[in-house]
């Protein structure tokens, strides 16, 4: 394989279409109908960038591309994760062949780092690869705990400041008419309107469906606990 002009956007390195192309041993056009037949699989940002405008206008200063890309209003750069879906599609010995040379040769940076004592924060060892796994995992489960935490505080606005829920309603039906059975039973001159109006009493609330969930239990404890008025208290 000839040696490719490095280029690099966001801090990676891609391949122009005819840098692909020619690394495959085809034409651009060839690689622009593959991805057009394929384009659901591919993700942009994951196995392609594509340039327009200014962007673009900068993009062709700084790298002075040569091929004919150059005259598009649109450019497509290849990440690593691209050509290899290239190759997928193409299907061919040879583009697997190419895209195996442009692993070694091109993409992988790491062990030419290596040879050139650069620092890198690659790992380059499975120890290293398996301490960033570790240290990834530690700061996955610091999100998923402010998550929980965040979720936490918002079931507490909610329970403080929406009202009671379909089945909340339900229960507190069905706890008044319990009580109001139960005290007819005893002799007690009871109605359910009495209890409802206890309830929107105690509660400062126009309806006793806009008790807070978060009195809901408050809510059962006095319907269980309500007797009615004596008939001078009632007077």
């Amino acid at each position: 394989m000839n040696q490719l002009k490095v280029i690099e956007q966001n801090n990676q390195r891609v391949l122009t279409s005819a840098q692909l192309a020619e690394s495959y041993g085809t034409d651009a056009k060839s690689i622009s109908h593959n991805f057009s037949r394929n384009k659901k699989r591919y993700t942009e940002g994951k196995h392609y960038f594509v340039l327009a405008g200014k962007e673009l206008r900068d993009f062709k200063t700084d790298h002075q591309i040569g091929d004919q890309s150059k005259h598009s209003p649109l450019m497509y750069l290849w990440t690593v994760k691209g050509a290899l879906l290239h190759a997928k599609s193409l299907g061919t010995d040879k583009a697997w062949e190419a895209y195996e040379s442009l692993v070694d040769d091109y993409f992988n940076k790491v062990e030419r780092l290596k040879d050139l004592h650069v620092p890198t924060t690659v790992p380059t060892t499975i120890e290293g690869i398996l301490e960033l796994a570790v240290l990834n995992m530690k700061d996955l489960r610091t999100e998923l705990n402010e998550v929980k935490q965040d979720n936490h505080r918002l079931q507490l606005v909610v329970d403080n400041e929406i009202w009671l829920t379909e089945n909340q309603k339900a229960d507190v039906q069905e706890a008044v008419n319990a009580r109001v059975g139960f005290l007819m039973k005893k002799g007690y001159d009871a109605h359910f309107q009495s209890i409802y109006r206890a309830l929107k009493s105690h509660f400062n609330v126009a309806k006793y469906d806009k008790i807070k969930r978060s009195d809901f239990e408050l809510a059962l404890d006095l319907i269980r606990g309500w007797y009615p008025k004596k008939k001078e208290e009632a007077n």
